[in-house]
């Protein structure tokens, strides 16, 4: 019987996310023995490593990097994906999968609070991720500018390209 962790700590509602609560009763409809939430703020990364499936849950993705990296989740989560563990990034989980967060630092520095400078995540795919590609709602930004026109002068900033996921979509990536 498969066992999954759902990483909590990039929202401030923790485990009452209504994210993490509908990730927990999927697993546990999907038939998974058990579902721990796991918060590496407060808890050693290290549980990690006994389970089927990592759900990194969304949040602020610059406190989410501030603490795997300050726990050593960063080289649990590496680990784990050297031994073809499924790990499943939603919203800032998912940028936090790529090889760093600077889109999310272009988009929304405001959320920034940490004043991290160091944006580089655990490059477990190549990819950079912008979730919530269809949601202008989220990005306004006083300049009257789309979102697809800020990624475009993102990605010609930095020199990089960035996939776009709306909020139903995904990715896969298989190492």
């Amino acid at each position: 019987m498969l066992e999954a962790a759902i990483i909590t700590t990039a929202s401030p509602q923790k485990e009452q996310n209504r994210f993490a609560k509908k990730a927990a009763s999927d697993f546990e409809e999907m038939g998974f023995r058990k579902v721990d939430w796991v918060d590496i703020e407060l808890e050693s990364p290290d549980v990690l490593l006994q389970k089927d499936v990592i759900y990194i849950n969304g949040g602020n993705p610059f406190h989410l990097l501030e603490q795997v990296k300050k726990s050593g989740a960063d080289r649990v989560l590496a680990r784990l994906a050297q031994k073809n563990a499924v790990i499943v990034g939603v919203s800032a989980g998912a940028v936090l999968l790529g090889p760093d967060i600077r889109v999310v630092h272009h988009f929304t520095p405001q959320l920034n609070a940490q004043n991290i400078d160091d944006f580089s995540a655990l490059e477990l795919t190549d990819k950079r991720i912008f979730p919530h590609y269809d949601r202008e709602d989220l990005f306004g930004d006083g300049t009257g500018k789309t979102v697809e026109e800020r990624i475009r002068e993102f990605e010609t900033i930095e020199s990089c390209s960035v996939t776009r996921l709306n909020d139903d979509g995904y990715l896969v990536v298989e190492t």
